[in-house]
């Protein structure tokens, strides 16, 4: 049996010097739409300074059981 736990997002935000900075979010809803999981980066861009968005990882969790 195939049971679905949960999402998690990893956003990553990058300086001009090429460092970065992972920002985690548990327990997101699921199926979250590109676009809301894009602007939700663009808020941790207009919240950090002079940082970018890099990238975002979107996690889906199952737990599989006889």
């Amino acid at each position: 049996m195939i049971q679905k736990i949960g999402n998690k997002l990893q956003v990553q935000l990058e300086t001009a010097d090429g460092n970065k900075q992972n920002i985690n979010f548990s327990h997101v809803i699921a199926t979250p739409t590109e676009e809301k999981i894009l602007a939700l980066g663009d808020v941790l861009v207009n919240l950090s300074k002079d940082k970018q968005l890099d990238s975002i990882v979107l996690t889906e969790q199952s737990r599989i059981t006889k």
